[in-house]
């Protein structure tokens, strides 16, 4: 059997432990894993020292209008795979694209659901669908999972008067936590309703999680950093309209309710919800600026800051990074580090010490929350179905991105 490439020497993170192991790869599949130093191949790299994760599958990547620049941070954040809103023309990483529904193509997004390259269809219940009659038509037609961001669009209308100008604190009392709750409330009940799977992303409220946690036999949940590691007051305070998030970052009181639904094993994942917004659309005074921000790139070094910190364990890393982004979702031989999976690794140097400087932020926003911050563990490695695309820190530009492809789209053969 010919081997195309052998990790030497690195320490395996996967659903078996923590342990040392050579890793084996032929046509982009890890083939086989162990001591493999009798084993020839044409190309071998040392992780010695490395720890070796499955690559990070993002749920939630805006590419905006810059989207080789996207994928260049999502490299640099150890992210090989995502689920994405935007164009996937060209991409280095792989990836599917989510079918956003409106009022407007609720038919049409439901015939295109399983077609190729397809993650799923996306709904917002602030400016997409929003009364229950429409939302019930579409879960109960849905043959896959479809994902939610869960904020009610009549709360909002009814707190719009909340807003006061200049004042970016503000944004809190217009979108309050009611906003949140009531739109989960209603969304876990119609989905129950129609029988179908939904998945409530970048979850803004701990209540809100409260609520899904009832909802488990069909609800999964994800958490951004964002609303894991900012809190009010001081955000605004320090970064004032760059820290507007829909929903918003909340108190720390807050922040700590979602940490704690997170070790309660309510949290399913963590997603980047990265959105590229330039510095244009945010130096206008609110609320003129745009929401959203930047955090692919840093989204997995937050998580290793606390690892060292002794604060989560790298299992539970992979798990919510990895593992449970390709269960939830379905996703076809990603995932995990074992044989017959694709060869799609986060290699990081759990012991290294660096700060993101504002030159080495790769999004095309050209600004990320965490520039100047000193991390503790770093992603040296990515590699994409056995090429590298981030090795010793460097970019290669070498990876050419791929369609996912998902268990649940999967047509019956026809008879002959």
């Amino acid at each position: 059997m010919t081997i195309d490439v052998i990790i030497k020497g690195g320490t395996v993170v996967s659903h078996m432990g923590i342990e040392r192991k050579d890793i084996a790869i032929r046509d982009g599949i890890i083939v086989a894993m162990g001591d493999l130093s009798g084993i020839n191949s044409k190309a071998v790299h040392d992780a010695g020292g490395l720890h070796i994760l499955p690559g990070v599958i993002d749920t939630d990547l805006s590419m905006g209008e810059t989207p080789e620049n996207e994928c260049r941070a999502a490299i640099r954040g150890g992210v090989t795979s995502a689920l994405i809103h935007g164009g996937t023309d060209g991409l280095s990483i792989d990836h599917a694209k989510y079918i956003n529904v409106t009022t407007d193509n609720v038919d049409a997004a439901i015939d295109m659901e399983l077609d190729d390259g397809i993650a799923g269809l996306s709904v917002s219940m602030v400016d997409g669908l929003s009364d229950d009659k429409s939302l019930h038509e579409l879960l109960s037609n849905a043959k896959r999972r479809v994902t939610i961001h869960a904020e009610d669009h009549d709360e909002l209308e009814k707190s719009k008067s909340k807003i006061k100008p200049g004042e970016i604190a503000s944004h809190n009392d217009w979108h309050n936590e009611k906003v949140q709750t009531e739109a989960t409330r209603r969304i876990l009940a119609i989905a129950r309703g129609a029988g179908q799977p939904v998945h409530l992303t970048h979850v803004g409220s701990d209540k809100a999680l409260g609520m899904i946690a009832a909802y488990k036999e069909l609800a999964t949940c994800s958490l951004s950093p964002h609303h894991m590691f900012l809190s009010t007051p001081h955000a605004y305070n320090h970064f004032q309209e760059y820290a507007l998030i829909d929903p918003p970052v909340g108190s720390d009181e807050i922040r700590e309710g979602l940490w704690k639904g997170l070790m309660g094993g309510i949290v399913d994942m963590v997603c980047s919800y990265h959105q590229p917004i330039g510095i244009n659309d945010k130096e206008p005074n609110y609320p003129n600026c745009k929401s959203g921000a930047p955090s692919v790139q840093t989204m997995l070094p937050l998580l290793l800051d606390l690892v060292n910190n002794d604060r989560l364990s790298l299992q539970t890393v992979i798990d919510l990074t990895s593992t449970g982004p390709a269960r939830a979702f379905n996703i076809v031989k990603k995932g995990r580090v074992a044989v017959g999976y694709d060869a799609d690794f986060t290699i990081i140097d759990l012991n290294k010490k660096w700060m993101l400087d504002d030159d080495d932020v790769e999004s095309g926003c050209g600004w990320d929350h965490y520039a100047g911050c000193e991390f503790h563990g770093a992603v040296t490695g990515t590699m994409i179905r056995g090429e590298l695309a981030l090795w010793n820190g460097e970019l290669t530009g070498s990876t050419k991105g791929e369609t996912l492809k998902f268990t649940d789209t999967f047509q019956e053969y026809e008879k002959l």
